[in-house]
């Protein structure tokens, strides 16, 4: 056993099979690599710029030349001659005054002379009138007035309209009905007959009624009266008929037709424009209250 306090191992003391690792001096670091410098003529500098022989050459002396003299000549004395003496003559006579009388001076006082009176004025040339392109301010543009028909008198509104055909085509049918349920109580061929007699009598004498005095029952309580949009006159016992059947367009479509009036501008049925009639105001008539059945 060898003493604790020795550093020196014992080799008694050594582990079979183990052998300490030798001892040697570590090796120097690799030295530096040198620095070479580069071999002489590896850079070359540019050779020296020479012009191209030839490549310019200044102008030979001379070589700008002034124009020939003369090259401009001012123009020939008396290119430009000024006017004749006298090229402005005033008119033969001289300035003549207005003739006497062309002006009248206001009244003294300061006031203005009273104008022409009736007839001071020359008449219009001949063919003067209505010129290409005027358009009466009566006539409808578009804008919803109404069209004022000849004769000069007012449209009648829907209202008005519309009590006149009560009177003249509701009323009636409450009363045929009435007589045909009567008759129809005892034969209803005889009640069918008598419905159909009827009707189309009274659809008849409006039609007279509307072309030969413009009035109907209807029409003569609500002071209406039909024309014709064109002359202004009554349209006569056949177009009254015949309107009279073309109220059945006002009628197939829902009655729609009979209410055109509310947006038209001539206040028209559908019936209407295809006989071009208006119905116009007739209460200036003082025997517009006045009804004749004849």
């Amino acid at each position: 056993m060898s003493d604790q306090n020795s550093t020196t191992p014992d080799p008694s003391d050594a582990v079979p099979g183990y052998e300490p690792p030798t001892t040697s001096e570590p090796s120097p670091p690799p030295p530096p690599p040198t620095y070479e410098p580069p071999v002489t003529g590896g850079y070359e500098p540019p050779p020296a710029y020479t012009p191209p022989s030839g490549g310019y050459e200044p102008p030979a002396s001379g070589g700008y030349q002034p124009p020939a003299s003369g090259g401009y000549e001012p123009p020939a004395s008396g290119g430009y001659e000024p006017p004749a003496s006298g090229g402005y003559e005033p008119p033969a006579g001289g300035y003549s005054a207005p003739a006497a009388g062309g002006y009248t001076p206001p009244p003294a006082g300061g006031g203005f002379p009273e104008p022409p009176g009736p007839g001071s004025y020359p008449p219009p040339p001949p063919g003067y009138g209505q010129q290409p392109g005027y358009t009466d301010p009566n006539a409808y543009s578009g804008g919803g007035y109404p069209v004022v028909p000849a004769g000069g008198a007012a449209l009648v509104d829907w209202p008005k309209r519309a009590l006149g055909g009560l009177i003249d085509y509701v009323a009636p049918a409450i009363v045929i009905s009435i007589l045909t349920n009567l008759v129809s109580n005892a034969s209803s061929g005889l009640g069918a007959a008598v419905s159909t007699i009827l009707s189309i009598g009274w659809w008849c004498y409006l039609g007279y009624k509307s072309g030969t005095t413009g009035v109907t029952l209807g029409r003569s309580i609500a002071k209406t009266k039909l024309i014709s949009a064109e002359t202004g006159q009554v349209i006569g016992t056949t177009n009254g008929i015949l309107r009279q059947l073309a109220h059945i367009v006002d009628t197939i479509i829902c009655y729609i037709g009979w209410l055109f009036p509310l947006w038209d501008a001539q206040r028209q049925t559908l019936a209407d424009k295809i006989m071009k009639t208006v119905v116009v105001d007739n209460s200036a008539d003082p025997n517009a209250g006045n009804y004749s059945w004849g």
